[in-house]
């Protein structure tokens, strides 16, 4: 468990590698939620390249792969933040919100949108920052007897159910390697070790 919280982010890990045969090392651990039951709690632990506190962004890097982490003005200055510093993002993702064929030529990426507020997400273990997101991936499958859908995006291939009936149906027409919007609203922690 950490000790010490020094500071806490909305992290949007907007990668822009869309060809890369890898993806950032991601570790996992489950943690029950009072109200929503077991969730994946992901763990990136990264290394600060570069701070742009005009324009509020992190650049973060894993091995060789960079990406940018966008910094809420909420959260103050970034003046405690400096390349080579080791930080921690945590993300736990929440259900799927919609589901959408994206716009011709549209490459892998994550968009997060202004905080938002979901009780949901408020028994986690630490303070995690709730945003809404949009991937946008490539759609591999979706199974509807289970309500999985497959996709590839900025982190590699993912898998997540698909409850709501509408989603489900617009997911159904889609076709493999068609790219997808997929909206979501997750959880997030960025902490500085």
């Amino acid at each position: 468990m950490l000790k010490q919280m020094s500071l806490v982010l909305a992290v949007s890990l907007a990668v822009g590698v869309a060809g890369c045969a890898t993806g950032p090392t991601v570790t996992s651990q489950t943690v029950i939620v009072a109200g929503v039951g077991p969730v994946e709690v992901e763990q990136l632990d990264v290394e600060v390249a570069e701070v742009n506190p005009a324009e509020r962004m992190v650049i973060v890097r894993q091995g060789r792969q960079t990406w940018p982490v966008a910094v809420p003005s909420v959260f103050g200055d970034l003046q405690n933040i400096n390349a080579g510093d080791n930080v921690r993002i945590r993300r736990v993702e929440g259900v799927i919100l919609g589901a959408k064929r994206a716009r011709k030529g549209a490459k892998p990426t994550i968009v997060y949108t202004e905080a938002v507020s979901n009780p949901s997400f408020q028994n986690l273990p630490d303070k995690f920052i709730v945003r809404t997101l949009t991937v946008t991936a490539r759609f591999e499958s979706f199974d509807p007897a289970t309500g999985v859908v497959s996709y590839v995006g900025p982190l590699g291939p993912r898998t997540r159910e698909v409850t709501d009936p509408g989603i489900q149906d617009a997911i159904r027409r889609l076709k493999r390697g068609d790219m997808v919007e997929l909206t979501f609203a997750e959880g997030f922690h960025f902490q500085k070790n």
